[in-house]
């Protein structure tokens, strides 16, 4: 039985809405809002498909907690963060696997491929934009898809824009934090900015990894997690879970059965509202968006063809200048980047230097079977502090960098579409830079471009000393004590030096790739900013060269489509307000 039988009328009501809403954007040229509603919105609330999505920070265990959800192992799960494509689970028996490339194109994955598909050692993972797994769950039966996300702090170009751009589209959120660092200053910016804003009704906290506590530890991160959560959210739901205890077949200790009890109730009673209640509030953000591009067309008409032509001309004026502006910000990002890459070299001679300096005392205080033991592992120790410490400050370099950028790109952006305003009217208001189904610029770049130290530690550590390693070995000929010592005395520094030779070109290339990003948000943003605006103004100043002075047709088809505007407005409205007032 369909979820949302209870709620007919209103699931009819807003589908009509929306198919009403994608009509009237076709007929005023905006086309990419209009296959947006139709190839997105309208499918997922016919199917009424619910996306239940599992967010947090990397190697937080999200994929072992989904397995545990799901009672099996379904993803591929590992010490080190795997996940690198957004991974939708359905019901489906018998069990099945595709991928959904970035063409369009589908490809069955065959039984035991999985991994090659959705994890970044896989190697197949940036041709696709998601993967589809199929098993048999009681979860899933009623057209729930449980969505496994990369790390909301990955850096990777394509994992972090499709986990970000999940957050506005799911119908609840499941966020995992770590027992062992459980709500950390990143997360809590993360909920703050990112996800509570629009999700704080539909948040599920689960506290994972709990098997690593104590039960007094428990308590005291239990305490710590809603301390933190409470300027946040006033009465946050909260559960602590072993999702490798569950797996494992501790049923009882693994808390897993109070999470799986809540979701079920919360499915089956709140399920169908939510659904109803996000697509609503799509076709209102739609209608908005609609309403200032016919505000635009329509103070265009009180114009004449002249007037209307000057003033666009002092627009694509203001338009260039914001252009010079921006082109501004890439010299900037190349200059700042040139000096983080100086200033991460001269960090890195100075450690060598002092490292080289400091090893000879060392070396005369151990014992010679000591050294031939440990050396080697002892440089490797003090180049991942080093590289611990170095990321660290280059990566809150990194996000000062981009948050000015973004800060400069919005407020070129304000002024450019406040000056299209002033220039057809003041009682036009513009927002051209605001995508109703996406987060705006701001958001999407922190989403993309937020740096934290996990990226610099776990590439340079997780990778670069394992490529160093044959770098880092100290091969001894002799078994004198004396003589142990001076060799390495004498291999310790050229060890110490091809070392760093081998991070710094590495450490280089993510600061690169860091500010090449952020150019290539600078010139999106500016293009989507004088895309948007040069339709407006094209397409007013065609319709005027077309008609002259003979505005009445077009005031009137103008005045017509605000009408049919406002009965969707108003539709869903009453739609939404008897979709909270019946009984559940």
């Amino acid at each position: 039985m369909s979820l949302l039988e209870h709620c007919a009328r209103e699931k009819a009501a807003i589908l009509a809405s929306l198919q009403a809403l994608a009509d009237l954007a076709s007929t005023i040229g905006m086309t990419t809002l209009a296959e947006e509603i139709r190839n997105t919105r309208v499918p997922k609330l016919q199917e009424e498909r619910f996306y239940l999505v599992v967010l947090g920070e990397f190697n937080h265990g999200k994929s072992t907690f989904v397995n545990a959800l799901l009672g099996k192992d379904v993803l591929p799960t590992g010490i080190t963060p795997t996940t690198a494509t957004i991974n939708h689970v359905i019901h489906a028996d018998p069990p099945r696997a595709r991928a959904i490339l970035l063409d369009g194109s589908d490809v069955l994955i065959a039984p035991g491929a999985l991994p090659e598909w959705v994890t970044a050692q896989g190697g197949r993972a940036p041709d696709t934009r998601l993967v589809e797994v199929g098993v048999a769950s009681e979860l899933l039966r009623n057209q729930v898809t449980l969505v496994d996300t990369p790390g909301v702090n990955d850096l990777n170009d394509q994992r972090a824009e499709i986990t970000y751009g999940y957050v506005p589209r799911a119908d609840a959120v499941i966020f995992l934090l770590d027992a062992g660092q459980a709500l950390k200053e990143s997360e809590r910016a993360f909920l703050a900015t990112r996800v509570l804003k629009s999700s704080r009704e539909r948040m599920i906290f689960v506290i994972n990894k709990t098997d690593l506590l104590s039960a007094s530890e428990l308590e005291h991160v239990l305490a710590h997690v809603r301390k933190g959560l409470a300027p946040l959210v006033s009465d946050p739901t909260l559960f602590p879970v072993s999702a490798r205890r569950h797996l494992a077949g501790d049923i009882t200790t693994s808390g897993m059965g109070p999470l799986t009890d809540h979701l079920s109730r919360f499915l089956s009673t709140e399920r169908g509202r939510i659904l109803l209640d996000n697509a609503a509030d799509d076709v209102l953000r739609g209608a908005a968006y609609l309403r200032q591009s016919l505000g635009v067309k329509r103070r265009s008409l009180d114009l004449s063809v002249a007037e209307l032509g000057e003033r666009v001309t002092r627009v694509r004026a203001q338009i260039e200048a914001t252009q010079k502006s921006l082109a501004e910000l890439h010299h900037r990002i190349q200059a700042e980047r040139d000096a983080v890459n100086a200033q991460v070299r001269l960090d890195l001679e100075e450690f060598a230097a002092r490292f080289e300096g400091a090893l000879p005392a060392q070396i005369d205080a151990a014992d010679a079977s000591d050294i031939k033991r440990y050396l080697p592992l002892f440089i490797q120790d003090k180049f991942k502090e080093w590289a611990e410490l170095e990321g660290e400050k280059v990566a809150l370099l990194l996000e000062r960098l981009a948050e000015e950028v973004i800060a400069v790109t919005n407020e070129n952006t304000r002024t450019a579409t406040a000056a299209l305003a002033s220039r057809l009217g003041p009682d036009t208001a513009i927002d051209l830079d605001v995508d109703s189904f996406k987060y705006d610029a701001s958001i999407y770049a922190v989403g993309a471009l937020g740096t934290t130290v996990f990226l610099f530690v776990n590439t340079l550590v997780g990778g670069l000393l394992t490529l160093s390693a044959p770098i880092l070995a100290i091969v001894f000929q002799s078994k004198v004590q004396g003589e142990i010592k001076d060799q390495a005395k004498k291999q310790a520094p050229l060890a110490i030096g091809r070392a760093a030779s081998t991070i710094a070109p590495h450490f280089a290339s993510l600061v690169d790739d860091f500010a090449k990003r952020l150019s290539e948000f600078v010139t999106s943003a500016g293009d989507k900013l004088f895309r948007g605006i040069g339709e407006v103004l094209d397409r007013a100043m065609a319709e005027r060269r077309a008609k002259g002075d003979e505005v009445s047709p077009l005031r009137a088809s103008v005045d017509e489509q605000l009408a049919m505007l406002a009965e969707v407005e108003h539709d869903v409205a009453k739609a939404r307000e008897r979709l909270w007032t019946q009984p559940s």
